[in-house]
């Protein structure tokens, strides 16, 4: 069997703890969008809970079909879409175009730089697989700038090489396709590569690829770093 040299690396469910996230972002999108619309803080976290469902929801739709525009076009469109549904249910006026991609914008950077994701024992890890030699990547199927800004918080972008979202690629991932793009844009050879994420199906389109996997798996009640860091040690077993 091949040596393993490269490390393809989800987001959620591996580097960030996906039910720790939601609630933060909530009250945080409460501290800053009063700032730039007015309103009720309150009110802004509590619009974000069905505008956060129904973007997801409409990302879900979208990856299950080509792009009829770019990714990183539907990303921008799509969160202004988010951004005018909570104006909706908070009450206050929709802002032009040009305004309401700023602020959307800017209120997922604020989230992002303040959020408390830290993850010690994952990132001590994650600097051991470098000091080895092991090349990381990240493959999500996140928006790239979301997923650069995430990294920097936890003060682990210097470890990866490519921060593959979606929109970076322009292919979803929702199919082998979305690894096959990831390989020949590396030039990784699937033998020597393992992908560590949290979803069975990503796991088996990677397979289907020639990659090996590695699948976080928690079990209930399991400390979040626990479940990941035994991914790890699947990894660890096969260098």
């Amino acid at each position: 069997m091949a040596k393993i040299t490269t490390l393809f690396v989800d987001k959620g469910g591996v580097l960030i703890d996906n039910t720790r996230l939601s609630p933060q972002y909530r009250r945080l999108l409460g501290e800053f969008l009063p700032t730039e619309l007015g309103g009720d803080p309150a009110a802004w976290a509590n619009a974000n809970v069905g505008a956060a469902s129904r973007a997801f929801a409409r990302y879900q739709q979208a990856s299950m079909s080509a792009p009829t525009t770019s990714i990183r076009e539907w990303f921008n469109e799509d969160v202004r879409r988010w951004l005018y549904e909570m104006c909706d249910e908070v009450g206050r006026p929709r802002p032009p175009a040009a305004r309401a991609d700023r602020i959307a914008n800017g209120a997922h950077e604020y989230v992002r730089r303040r959020v408390d994701i830290r993850a010690p024992r994952i990132v001590e890890r994650l600097r051991h697989f470098h000091r080895q030699g092991l090349t990381l990547h990240v493959a999500s199927g996140d928006q790239h700038a979301d997923l650069v800004g995430y990294l920097d918080t936890m003060g682990t972008l210097e470890l990866f090489g490519r921060v593959y979202g979606s929109d970076l690629l322009n292919v979803w991932k929702s199919s082998p396709a979305y690894y096959r793009a990831i390989l020949a844009d590396t030039g990784t050879d699937p033998a020597v590569a393992v992908v560590i994420d949290d979803a069975e199906s990503a796991i088996a389109w990677a397979a289907e690829c020639g990659l090996r996997g590695a699948q976080v798996r928690r079990r209930a009640g399991e400390p979040f770093e626990d479940a990941v860091l035994r991914a790890f040690d699947e990894v660890s077993a096969q260098l």
